[in-house]
């Protein structure tokens, strides 16, 4: 962040941008948290009514949504990114991609945006086109909870 003239400015993708976010209307770290936990919950919920084929195009929006979540609350706790940073899910749309809107170090780097462009990838899979097998919308599943516990061992 760059400051001149009492102007805030960012960086992404080595162009600058006037941040015009107000920290008011910017998400809190528990905003973020009870936007996971809702998530979280939907999907259990799913899982428990054995809805997971026939609710597929909700459990990838879900899915996507709560990483992205869990993700921001993580960078947040670290100080990586600033209050009016937006964590998005197509930042993960690849991984040079993700590497780039995240040049910051931090703990299993590699690991953690693996699985959030693994989960962007099954996101577009099952929220677009056709049905899927189940064991796409499961493998999701399976990602967000492992992205949980490893970001939840890195705090």
């Amino acid at each position: 962040m760059y400051v001149t003239d009492n102007r805030k400015y960012v960086t992404y993708n080595r162009k600058i941008y006037k941040q015009s976010i107000i920290s008011k209307n910017m998400a809190s770290i528990e905003e973020h948290e009870k936007t996971a936990k809702e998530l979280i919950e939907d999907i259990e919920e799913k899982i428990r009514l054995n809805l997971i084929s026939k609710r597929q195009k909700i459990i990838g929006f879900a899915v996507s949504e709560a990483s992205t979540n869990l993700f921001a609350i993580f960078l947040h706790k670290k100080n990586i990114i600033s209050p009016g940073f937006h964590v998005n899910h197509s930042f993960f749309a690849s991984q040079k991609r993700a590497e780039g809107a995240f040049e910051s170090d931090f703990g299993n780097k590699k690991e953690i945006i693996a699985k959030l462009v693994r989960i962007e990838e099954l996101r577009n899979r099952l929220c677009y086109g056709r049905e899927k097998e189940a064991k796409e919308a499961q493998e999701a599943i399976s990602l967000l909870f492992d992205l949980k516990n490893l970001l939840e061992k890195q705090q």
